[in-house]
């Protein structure tokens, strides 16, 4: 099926020319001559029909389904009136929640189980409703694979990938440098046209006034006042297989510093699975500090992430969902991309990525990897080791001291 899109100025563009969207250094790039302030409109083929009920597969992490938000908001503005079904993992539900962009869910069951055994719950819930999809979309591999087994290949918009990866991997410098959520938007390039703006790029989480009555709640059972400087901070994390957690005693260092300094307290945050390393930090605090993670459902861990000052930690869910509420970030990478995953907010956001210079890192992308095939054997945390605490500190009091710029400058 050809797909062609322009925009207002009469000036269309084939689906083989999406590329050329984005600059090298992998930023949005509009076309010549495009009035970018100017509501840009789809073209298409006379004998191709509008869809009217649309798949879109993000068998993906946390984070990375976040990441896809603008990709969701770009398909809603194309096409308003379709029916728009999501498929994720159970675990990743409420990040979708409440999310105007999306009709519904299909969710699988994450489990503890094989890889391919989630494949096959994935395939099962796709095939009992795949005759009602009149376009898929797939923004992963995984979900590449899944829709292809469940019949959907022929209608499908496909996650676009460096040549051969599965045998030889992907080493273009273009992958590279792209971050993930224009990779997702280059996908549905050939449907959609292009942001006119870096604020349609950012994530979108909708909390409501439960989640944030909630968190407030949370906040007052815990004696901590609205005047109060809290800094969140995450310091769990399992993707990559735990390895870009950076170690509780350095987290510790830091929110001691942070507290001395500033009479902040520490909120740390995150999921069941990030409470004993919650725990082991809390315990080299000796005040200031308190454990949430594993108490709250996931918008209720971004309302009060959005409660806070400061926001500190992994490459993770958490610190997307700091920039999603525009809570500054200072966000710590090992091993993976902060080309690909540093945090995007709306203009005027401000982050600091921290990261070592090792000549191996990073060695984690969202796509550039080695081949899948290859196993990566590095366990050392070098790269995490590398970052001293004094580093992280630095980057937070930066952005606590532009904080205080920004309030005098708004008297």
């Amino acid at each position: 099926m050809a797909s062609w899109w322009g925009d207002d100025t009469g000036h269309t563009f084939s689906s083989v020319d999406v590329d050329t969207l984005y600059h090298r250094d992998g930023t949005i790039a509009l076309p010549q001559n495009t009035r970018a302030s100017t509501p840009r409109r789809v073209f298409k083929r006379a004998d191709t029909p509008e869809p009217r009920r649309i798949l879109v597969s993000l068998l993906s992490p946390i984070g990375d389904t976040l990441l896809a938000t603008p990709a969701l908001a770009a398909l809603r503005r194309r096409y308003p009136s379709a029916s728009l079904t999501v498929i994720v993992s159970a675990s990743n539900a409420g990040i979708l929640e409440g999310n105007p962009d999306v009709t519904d869910q299909i969710l699988v069951p994450q489990g503890t189980g094989p890889t391919l055994l989630r494949f096959a719950r994935a395939v099962r819930a796709i095939k009992a409703q795949r005759e009602k999809f009149d376009l898929v979309v797939s923004l992963s591999a995984a979900s590449t694979f899944v829709t292809f087994v469940s019949g959907l290949a022929s209608k499908q918009y496909k996650l676009p990938m460096p040549p051969l990866w599965w045998l030889v991997g992907g080493h273009s410098q273009a992958f590279r440098a792209r971050h993930t959520i224009d990779q997702y938007l280059l996908t549905i390039a050939p449907l959609v046209a292009p942001p006119t703006s870096d604020d349609e790029r950012v994530p979108r989480l909708f909390l409501t006034l439960q989640d944030r009555s909630a968190a407030r709640r949370l906040l007052r059972a815990h004696g901590l006042a609205p005047t109060k400087l809290l800094i969140a901070m995450h310091v769990g994390g399992d993707g990559f297989n735990g390895r870009k957690r950076w170690a509780p005693k350095r987290f510790a260092e830091v929110a001691n510093a942070l507290i001395e300094r500033f009479d902040a307290h520490v909120l740390l945050i995150g999921g069941k699975v990030d409470e004993p390393l919650a725990e082991k930090t809390a315990a080299l605090i000796p005040h200031g500090a308190t454990v949430l993670a594993g108490s709250t459902p996931l918008k209720v861990t971004a309302a009060l992430i959005e409660e806070a000052t400061l926001f500190v930690g992994n490459d993770s869910a958490p610190m997307h969902m700091a920039a999603a509420v525009g809570t500054p970030a200072v966000g710590i990478f090992g091993p993976s991309d902060w080309n690909e995953f540093h945090p995007v907010g709306k203009t005027g956001y401000q982050h600091r990525v921290v990261h070592s210079n090792l000549a191996c890192s990073p060695c984690f992308r969202y796509l550039g990897n080695d081949a899948p095939w290859i196993p990566n054997t590095c366990y050392s945390r070098a790269c995490l080791k590398a970052i001293t605490p004094q580093q992280v500190m630095e980057a937070a009091t930066d952005l606590l001291a532009q904080r205080e710029t920004d309030k005098d400058l708004s008297l």
